[in-house]
């Protein structure tokens, strides 16, 4: 699917709440497989903000994911 487009993003999420893209598959054999543009999408840029404005309080936090400390 990504050599004909059809698979356009993929994104990795973490344990410390973190959206990165992934560009590219590296094979052990052949070229490495690359995912969109080989960045980040739209759409994963959208979530990294959305994520990272509900973790700075810039953004309402409608799930109650935030607690002060």
């Amino acid at each position: 699917d990504a050599a004909s487009g059809a698979l356009s993003e993929v994104l990795a999420c973490g344990t410390a709440a973190v959206v990165t893209a992934v560009g590219q598959v590296k094979r052990a054999s052949g070229d490495p497989i690359i995912i969109g543009n080989g960045g980040t999408g739209s759409m994963t840029e959208r979530l990294k903000a959305r994520l990272t404005g509900i973790q700075r309080g810039v953004e309402a936090d409608a799930h109650g994911w935030v607690h002060a400390l």
